[in-house]
């Protein structure tokens, strides 16, 4: 049987025979390759391996060395929005609490996006993870950590849930976990009241007593307004691109001042796609969701735009997401985790 790698170069190979993409494309994806990793023979995790057995992630170790910004990568789960016909797959239902995330998986946390979220926080986001400010504020209840969604196996699955406690120890890195927070400018903060929240402490990954390095994204005026009531400290620091903001420059210092060389981009769609559109996201991780029932989905006529992650025959290669090849897929009962790839950015990427 061939193995993930020949399969994953024999694809690009048809995919530029065919006319999909050009010789540049083609090119950058030989040369970036894959990372397979097989939790039972690296880590000797049986039970996490025997759900599942390979983890892709859409570069080499050899290529992310060589990048100037980290390697990025997001992560979602979405919904089928009907039994049958052309799949249409949702990310969020606009109203619901949360994005309504709960009610893609018909209102429970489901075995296999648990197991695919917390590896892929675990392997993509041990180092850093990065949001933006909205995302933070919506959800600042919560510690961006693989527990997030390892806490819903622990009980139904504690052998699985043993295994990636395991996983995370071994890939565990000797340097601090730093949160990197994006908020373009002080507009942001001023909008979403971030002083008040912060005064009466309110953002639980700001809390000191839990330890975590926050590092905001930002430029002149957002540093000069958050930095009278958030100043800089052992827990706290600032990535200023200058007077206007620049997502790539913001890159460029986390990889030279903080040595960071990979990250979880978790800060919602509006900034992933942003990030995609500069050519600096390398990849998303996307869990597929069977339809879950006439209760969770709204009526066709209110889904829109915003709520479409991808549609079947969208992709270059006839997958599901705009500009992206799909380049592995384990289904998990009725999921599917599915690593889709973005061409990068050479010129800026190397």
């Amino acid at each position: 049987m061939a193995s993930t790698a020949s399969r994953y170069r024999r694809q690009i190979s048809l995919l530029l025979d065919n006319g999909l993409i050009s010789k540049e494309l083609y090119h950058h994806f030989i040369n970036r390759g894959l990372k397979v990793i097989s939790p039972s023979n690296d880590f000797g995790l049986d039970y996490l391996g025997e759900i599942i057995p390979e983890i892709v992630i859409g570069a080499s170790s050899d290529y992310v060395s060589k990048m100037k910004v980290p390697y990025q990568a997001t992560s979602y789960v979405a919904a089928r929005t009907g039994k049958s016909g052309k799949g249409i797959y949702i990310y969020k239902i606009i109203d619901r609490p949360g994005g309504g995330v709960l009610f893609l998986t018909g209102g429970i946390r489901k075995l296999g996006d648990s197991i695919f979220a917390s590896t892929h926080r675990i392997l993509l986001g041990t180092k850093a993870m990065m949001i933006s400010a909205d995302n933070l504020v919506v959800n600042r209840e919560q510690i961006w950590n693989w527990q997030f969604f390892g806490n819903a196996i622990k009980e139904s699955n504690p052998n699985i849930y043993e295994d990636l406690t395991k996983l995370r120890d071994k890939i565990g890195t000797k340097s601090m976990f730093h949160q990197f927070v994006v908020a373009r400018s002080d507009k942001t903060f001023r909008r979403l009241k971030f002083a008040n929240l912060c005064q009466k402490n309110h953002i639980k990954i700001l809390d000191p007593k839990n330890g975590i390095k926050v590092v905001f994204l930002t430029n002149e005026s957002g540093y000069e307004y958050a930095s009278r009531f958030l100043p800089e400290s052992d827990l706290i620091n600032y990535v200023i691109t200058g007077k206007e903001f620049d997502m790539y420059l913001a890159m460029i210092q986390i990889r030279r001042s903080y040595g960071i060389d990979m990250i979880l981009n978790d800060g919602g769609r509006i900034m992933s796609n942003s990030v995609r559109d500069l050519g600096l996201l390398g990849e998303e991780r996307v869990t597929l969701e069977p339809y879950p029932g006439d209760q969770f989905v709204p009526q066709r006529d209110k889904i829109g735009s915003k709520n479409v992650l991808g549609i079947e025959g969208a992709g270059i290669d006839g997958g599901e997401l705009k500009n992206a090849i799909k380049v592995h897929s384990t289904r998990i009962r009725d999921e599917l985790a599915n690593v889709y790839l973005y061409g990068l950015d050479e010129k800026l990427c190397t």
